[in-house]
């Protein structure tokens, strides 16, 4: 007879649907805040990206405005300009101005290189440990400059 009540038993066991709701919802949030956090982290990587770019841009523009700036006006226009980024990730901003005396041209060039740290250590689980990802942006103006008629 306890055969048969234990069969009873799991067969009812079985059969109950009290608590499935919980459990699937148990499961499946892990994959739901993973999902959540890496939209976050690409919109953020991606926002970071486009400040850089925007920063090489503006210092290039700047450079080609003012003929006479020196590297490190360029330098500075570029730094101001990494609104809301932390100062202590920028790796190098790297500005190249070489003036051809040839024609009296110049090419102006500019590279932002930032370190992204992300909000968890996902770069963890990346070969090699640099604590985060190297952002670069770059831009590039050519400027001529009147030579003055003797």
């Amino acid at each position: 007879m306890t055969r048969k009540a234990d069969r009873k038993s799991a067969s009812k066991f079985l059969r109950d649907e009290r608590g499935v709701a919980a459990i699937e919802f148990a499961l499946t949030l892990p994959i739901y805040l993973a999902m959540i956090i890496f939209l976050v982290e690409v919109a953020r990587m991606a926002m970071t990206q486009s400040i850089i770019s925007f920063a090489a841009q503006e210092a290039t523009r700047y450079a080609l405005v003012n003929y006479d700036a020196t590297t490190d006006d360029v330098t500075a226009t570029a730094a101001d300009a990494l609104i809301g980024l932390s100062p202590e990730n920028l790796n190098a901003i790297i500005v190249t101005a070489p003036v051809d005396p040839v024609d009296n041209t110049r090419l102006v060039s500019v590279e932002i290189q930032y370190q992204y740290k992300p909000i968890l250590p996902v770069d963890a689980f990346l070969a090699g440990d640099q604590g985060g990802f190297q952002l670069t942006g770059q831009s590039q103006g050519f400027i001529t400059e009147e030579i003055p008629e003797t």
